[in-house]
């Protein structure tokens, strides 16, 4: 067996990367391409929809095809993306929440102007039941300080992005947000069904893809334009959804397949939970990307039932060095045992 090095090199050498309109014969070619046998909605974005949208700019398109054979062997798609921190938000309790809802109209009526003496009135008495609210509803007083404050200031922020409206005239097209970071979207990762090497690799054809062909192309985009953080939306279980919201027995698809897991899975009758989380974790663990928890990320309809990934770009460098590290390391003590 070769080493990982020569594996490496030798994908280096027999792989190219082509934008999907460099040629016009690759509207044709890629009607040939194919799916996993468990899902074929991605490679049929690929033959129905990609040059369309790659022509519009909606999405920038790539090819990784064989050198000798010009058999197209993985496609990725990337889109410009922007993730963001809502207004000073904190996790609440549905009672908590009512009871900071109320103070925030009840403030904001309050400070509204050219009130009559009786509205004056009403608006104080609004404000007094508000803060009685937190008296009666909420036992713990640190907490309750806590979110009257956050009340506060929510009204006021409120009053705050209210009058920049009024002098800009945008508030119907704007949301307004604590902060933005700009992402690269990874929108379809896929590898061709039939596509196989012709030398035996010790690691899985997409964590090669994605380490050595994609993530130079994100370093690159990042040197010339913002870029903090790179995501996906991975692991499709839209079929194996219940109406409960719970994950059911059903078949799924990956954005980026491992060969032998979804011909595995395509034996099985129906997919398990355990299933999906499989493929999740060939995202976590092989990728390294990690669930979105601090951040909000927009998510199209389409993604609606895909788990959200994300990682930073700043740290795509070190880990591709850390992942090959760990698979030579693999390779060594496969090769002493032997």
């Amino acid at each position: 067996m070769d080493s990982i090095s020569k594996q490496k090199k030798y994908l280096s050498e027999n792989l190219i990367v082509e934008s999907l309109r460099m040629y016009g014969s690759n509207q044709e070619d890629v009607k040939g391409f194919l799916q996993a046998k468990s899902g074929s909605v991605i490679a049929e974005y690929l033959n129905n929809e990609a040059w369309n949208d790659d022509s519009n700019n909606d999405t920038k398109v790539f090819l990784v095809r064989d050198r000798k054979t010009r058999k197209i062997a993985y496609y990725y798609a990337l889109n410009c993306g922007i993730l963001y921190k809502e207004l000073n938000t904190i996790k609440m309790s549905f009672v908590e929440q009512e009871c900071v809802e109320k103070l925030v109209k009840a403030i904001r009526q309050n400070n509204s102007e050219g009130l009559s003496k009786g509205e004056q009135d009403a608006a104080y008495e609004l404000l007094g039941d508000a803060y009685a609210m937190f008296d009666e509803k909420i036992e713990d007083i640190d907490r309750a300080t806590l979110l009257i404050s956050y009340a506060q200031e929510q009204a006021e922020i409120k009053q705050e992005c209210e009058e920049a409206a009024k002098q800009v005239g945008d508030s119907e097209f704007v949301k307004n947000v604590q902060e933005t970071y700009p992402a690269i979207d990874i929108k379809f990762l896929c590898r061709d069904a039939n596509y196989k090497p012709d030398i035996e690799i010790e690691f899985k054809f997409g964590v090669y893809v994605f380490w050595e062909i994609i993530v130079p192309h994100i370093l690159k985009i990042s040197e010339l334009v913002g870029c903090k953080y790179v995501y996906l939306f991975a692991a499709d279980n839209s079929e194996a959804q219940r109406t409960d919201g719970q994950i059911d027995n059903a078949v799924i698809y990956s954005k980026d397949y491992d060969m032998e897991l979804e011909e595995e899975l395509s034996d099985r009758e129906s997919t398990s939970d355990e299933d999906v989380k499989k493929i999740v974790s060939y995202y976590i663990n092989n990728l390294k990307f990690r669930p979105v928890s601090e951040y909000i990320i927009l998510k199209p309809h389409f993604e609606r039932t895909c788990y959200t990934l994300i990682q930073d770009v700043a740290d795509l460098q070190h880990k591709r060095e850390l992942i090959w590290y760990s698979h030579d390391q693999d390779n060594e003590m496969g090769l002493n045992s032997e």
